[in-house]
Parts: structure tokens; C-alpha cells; sequence
């Protein structure tokens, strides 16, 4: 008699998160939808996260499971989201109101003027975000 593995070998993935359909502040729990690196359409990803917004970037082990009512999606069992690092990813951050007082137009602009420093700019210059600012 031959001795089954106890533990199955994950699958990797990691993406641009795109859209946050359902997140349960509780306990974490998350359904993203993901522009994963090697997929042409945007990859339902189910698993637990601290917290989460849209622009972040993703990295996921886990397994795809074919679910009877929503289709085909990655479960991870590890998870982990760190903040934007490209201009897509800074906008769609800053759009998706996790910052008070930006929404997607006002965060274009921002991320046009100030590019990839606009976290810094946020933090410790803010006075520079003042629209009379920008025409100087």
C-alpha cells in the first residue's frame, strides 16, 4: 500500500487588483477580481486579507476550484497585498476612496502632475495638493 502526499503543492499568482467585489471587515475574508500576470481576462481570487483596496498589488499560493454558482476561481490559502508602485496601480489606489476626498478624476490628475511620488507628496507635503497650487 502506497502512501498518499498529505499536502497538495500550491499554485502561485500575483496581480494588479482591479476591483474588490466583497470584503468582510471582520474577518477579512475577500473576493478580488485580479489582472493576473499570464491570464488575458480578470481572475476571481477568494481568500483572507487584513485589509485591501483596488490598485494594490496581489501575491497568492492556493489551488483553482471550478465553483457550481460563480465559475472558475483562485482560493488562496496564503495572501499577502502590498501598496502600488505603477501609475495604473497608484490611480486605481487612490480612486477606489480609500484616501477621503479623492475619487477616480481627482486622482488621474494627481498621479499626471506628481507621477509615482504622489504617496510621498500626500504625507509630507500636502499643501501641494491645493488645485491654486498646480497653476504656479
Amino acid at each position: 500500500m502506497q502512501a498518499k502526499p498529505t499536502q497538495q503543492f500550491a499554485e502561485s499568482l500575483s496581480g494588479l487588483i482591479e476591483r474588490v467585489t466583497c470584503f468582510n471587515e471582520e474577518n477579512g475574508w475577500a473576493v478580488l477580481k485580479v489582472k493576473a500576470k499570464g491570464h488575458r481576462d480578470l481572475v476571481t481570487l477568494v481568500g483572507s486579507l487584513p485589509s485591501v483596496s483596488a490598485g494594490e498589488w496581489v501575491t497568492a499560493e492556493g489551488s483553482w476550484v471550478q465553483d457550481r454558482e460563480f465559475g472558475l476561481q483562485f482560493r488562496a490559502v496564503m495572501l499577502n497585498s502590498t501598496a502600488p508602485t505603477t501609475r495604473e496601480g497608484i490611480e486605481k489606489y487612490l480612486g477606489s476612496g480609500m484616501v477621503k476626498g479623492i475619487g477616480p478624476v481627482y486622482a488621474k490628475k494627481l498621479v499626471e502632475k506628481f507621477g509615482e511620488k504622489i504617496f510621498d507628496i500626500i504625507e509630507q507635503e500636502s499643501g501641494r495638493l491645493t488645485l491654486p497650487a498646480w497653476r504656479g
